[in-house]
């Protein structure tokens, strides 16, 4: 699940992998939904994160990420204006991810 921002752990290009295989995630894989405000409809290709701290254990590497996404609140056209239509809505959540250094499986979870 992991495996490219395993290969790359404590080397520079570790974030741009990290950020590639979180974007081949499903997003039923991530636990965002908890953090909606909204509709939670969650707009997959506004999903964005950053690491807000890190841990090298033993067995796996464990990772407090901020994640920030769009929630797609629908609406109406009735004035013929399509931009309305949709809608996107900011949103935040903080995860925390066990990446396992044997299989490079990931767990999410909630950070809070």
């Amino acid at each position: 699940m992991f495996a490219n921002a395993l290969a790359h752990w404590q080397t520079d290009e570790f974030f741009k992998y990290l950020k590639q295989d979180f974007a081949a995630l499903e997003l039923t894989q991530l636990p965002l939904s908890s953090c909606c405000n909204h509709s939670a409809v969650i707009d997959k290709d506004s999903i964005e994160v950053m690491i807000l701290s890190s841990q090298d254990a033993d067995q796996s590497i464990q990772l407090k990420v901020g994640v920030f996404f769009c929630e797609i609140l629908s609406g109406c056209a009735c004035s013929d204006d399509p931009s309305q239509a949709k809608i996107l809505e900011n949103s935040y959540c903080e995860l925390m991810v066990n990446i396992s250094k044997e299989t490079a499986e990931a767990t999410l979870t909630n950070a809070s």
